[in-house]
C-alpha cells in the first residue's frame, strides 16, 4: 500500500545517512528507486532476526512498513551523481547490462562488471522505528544482475538530534 504522507525528517534523515554511507564505498553515480519497498521482519536477507540485530530494540510500526512504501523526493539523495528512477524501467536496464549475458557476448569480466555497476538499481526499505523515534532500521539492495548485487539491513540510532549507524550486526548479502 503506497503511503501519502509526505516522509518525515527522520526519515529523510535516514534515507540520507544510507545514501552516503553507501556511495562513500562504492560507485560515484548511483540509480534510485524512487519507490521504498516494504521491510519484510521474515526475509531471511533482512538480517531482523540476526540476536544482535534488534537487541533490545522494540519496533513500533514493523507491521505497517512490512505493508507499504513511499515514493521518494530528491531531497533524500546525497551527491550531483545520484537520480531517483522508476525501478521498473531500471530494472529492464540492469537486465540488458547483467554481467551474466555480456560477459557471454564477449566483454571483460572487469568492462562487464563496471557497466553494470553504472546503471544498477539502488533501493531502500520502508523504515521501522522504536516508539521513542531514538532507533530506525532500514535496508537496502544495490542490483546490478542476476549475480551481482548486495545488501544489508542497517540499524541507525539518535544521537544528539543527529542519525548514526548503530553498528549491529544484522548481516547482509553480496551476490
Amino acid at each position: 500500500m503506497k503511503v501519502t504522507t509526505p516522509l518525515s525528517a527522520d526519515e529523510v534523515a535516514i534515507y540520507r545517512a544510507v545514501l552516503q554511507k553507501y556511495s562513500s564505498k562504492e560507485a560515484a553515480s548511483l540509480q534510485v528507486s524512487v519507490a521504498t519497498y516494504p521491510l519484510n521482519p521474515d526475509s531471511p536477507t533482512s538480517g531482523l532476526a540476526a540476536p544482535d540485530c534488534l537487541k533490545g530494540i522494540e519496533l513500533e510500526n514493523l507491521s505497517a512498513v512490512s505493508h507499504s512504501f513511499h515514493e521518494l523526493t530528491p531531497d533524500v539523495l546525497t551527491g550531483k551523481m545520484m537520480t531517483l528512477v522508476d525501478p521498473k524501467r531500471q530494472a529492464k536496464v540492469v537486465h540488458s547490462n547483467d554481467p551474466n549475458n555480456t560477459i557471454r557476448k564477449g566483454k571483460s569480466v572487469k568492462k562487464a562488471v563496471e557497466d553494470a555497476f553504472a546503471t544498477a538499481l539502488f533501493s531502500m526499505s520502508e523504515i521501522a522505528f522504536d516508539k521513542e523515534h531514538h532507533f530506525g532500521v532500514v535496508s537496502y539492495h544495490f542490483w546490478c544482475g542476476s549475480l551481482c548485487g548486495n545488501g544489508s539491513t542497517i540499524v541507525f540510532e539518535k544521537i544528539n538530534g543527529a542519525w548514526r549507524d548503530a553498528n549491529r550486526n544484522c548481516g547482509g548479502w553480496v551476490s
